[in-house]
């Protein structure tokens, strides 16, 4: 481990606390700036994203380093933090009879205003109605959930400096190939802290 990348980890560490020098906070963001210049933007540019689009994605985003499972570049990750998520759990919990009745009466209650548009949808992916309202419900709630996050820097981020920094990356360049293709604005890019989208909680490569 060079002393450099010993400064590095101890400035990460103090930056979480809250006590690191904004100096070194934008050293950092600097790495990051200069990685997606220089390293994400030509693969994405080979999917086929524009500069028009890639600068819209990425146009105030900075670092987002209160997301977990960062692992400071250079350095080798540590064990995992343990997940609440009910999906990190057994099925029993993710499928407990108390939340899959509200899903099941919450779907019922939608399907009659929203049958048009479910039978629209079901022609055009073969995905049928009643799983779709299931997904949703489960996933958020029927919208109900709050999705704070910005899904660029969220993914960006982790794909930086996670854990798993290739498969953030594949999902990065998928979201980026969403813009690209139209089929999301960037306003709608929400996220949860893992990249999961919007209200189907879905990641970028799901969608495409």
């Amino acid at each position: 481990m060079t002393d450099s990348f010993r400064i590095l980890a101890s400035a990460l560490l103090l930056l979480l606390l809250g006590l690191v020098p904004p100096a070194v906070a934008q050293s950092l963001d600097a790495r990051f700036q200069a990685w997606l210049k220089s390293d994400l933007w030509p693969e994405a540019s080979r999917a086929g994203v524009s500069a028009a689009r890639f600068n819209e994605a990425f146009a105030g985003v900075s670092l987002n380093l209160k997301l977990p499972d960062l692992v400071v570049p250079g350095q080798k990750p540590k064990t995992p933090r343990n997940q609440h998520q009910a999906e990190f759990g057994s099925p029993g919990r993710y499928f407990s009879e108390k939340v899959i009745g509200a899903v099941v009466a919450g779907g019922r209650s939608r399907a009659p205003n929203l049958a048009s548009t479910l039978a629209a949808i079901e022609r055009k992916t073969g995905v049928p109605g009643r799983f779709l309202l299931a997904v949703w419900g489960r996933e958020s709630g029927f919208g109900r959930a709050n999705i704070p996050h910005d899904a660029f820097e969220v993914l960006a981020t982790k794909a930086f400096m996670s854990s798993r920094r290739e498969m953030f990356r594949r999902e990065l360049v998928a979201a980026l190939v969403m813009l690209e293709k139209r089929l999301v604005t960037r306003a709608m890019m929400k996220s949860s802290w893992a990249g999961a989208l919007g209200q189907p909680q879905f990641l970028p490569t799901s969608y495409l």
